[in-house]
């Protein structure tokens, strides 16, 4: 009771606080943190946000929860915002044991964090809340020439297949047709076609004839949080960005963004 007393103690002025399902934090968590080291996490009135890239600058990546999608949440009426600074690997080791029905409360103090995984054994965690740069555009507003949505498992698994050969995948698109494909040595390939009349195509929109090819290992960072989504919108235009919007049902968005592969 000591210890528990003594941590309720040192966070009882709190700034933000919010309550979530631990095991869709995880996955979240466990992609994040292949693409970036440090996380700066946003907490407002409306929601939480975290953006950041890849160190070569390859990758960006942006998640939005909002408010609605919590158990809890609290932001101090005297702040617009209160800013969460964590080592996105010292997160992922938090939150590695979470299994469906635990949920995870986090409180955010000025200089520390407070983590308490809600499981069959309660566990607490005190970070520092560390000072994050985070050198990403406000804004990115591009025109993609194909916009497609797909059925998340089917791109994970599509994507599990692609690895298997080779280390670029293709995406190609027409009229009525998406092809994710690649190319590997001694003669292996794989291909997945989708037509208007697959079931895993939801909705297929190609201004033109697009096709651009991507780094797999980056893709592959990103199947975690396809776990916790039902459609993933895919982007592109020829030799341009690849751009993919996984929706969770609770309402959370992650925006995933990939500079085509130069190989």
């Amino acid at each position: 009771m000591g210890y528990e007393g003594s941590v309720e103690q040192e966070f009882k002025d709190y700034k933000a606080m919010f309550r979530y399902e631990a095991k869709v934090f995880k996955e979240l968590v466990d992609g994040v943190s292949k693409i970036i080291d440090e996380g700066l996490f946003l907490i407002s009135e409306s929601g939480v946000r975290l953006r950041g890239m890849d160190p070569a600058r390859v990758a960006l990546v942006d998640i939005e929860i909002p408010s609605s999608s919590f158990f809890d949440y609290y932001v101090a009426e005297d702040v617009d915002r209160v800013e969460m600074g964590v080592n996105m690997e010292v997160l992922r080791g938090i939150v590695a044991r979470a299994k469906k029905g635990d949920q995870l409360e986090v409180k955010v103090a000025e200089d520390r964090i407070l983590f308490v995984v809600e499981s069959s054994v309660l566990r607490r965690y005190i970070l520092p809340n560390l000072e994050v740069v985070v050198e990403v555009p406000e804004d990115i507003n591009l025109d993609f020439d194909v916009e497609a949505v797909l059925i998340a498992d089917v791109v994970s698994k599509t994507l599990k297949d692609v690895e298997l050969v080779g280390d670029i995948v293709e995406f190609e698109a027409g009229e009525d047709y998406l092809i994710i494909r690649s190319v590997g040595g001694e003669r292996r390939r794989v291909e997945t076609r989708l037509t208007r009349e697959s079931p895993a195509l939801l909705d297929l929109n190609a201004k033109e004839p697009s096709s651009s090819r991507y780094d797999v290992g980056y893709l592959k960072k990103m199947l975690n949080i396809a776990k916790i989504a039902e459609s993933v919108e895919v982007s592109f235009s020829s030799e341009k960005p690849l751009m993919m919007v996984f929706k969770s049902p609770d309402g959370g968005r992650i925006t995933y963004l990939l500079a085509p592969s130069t190989a």
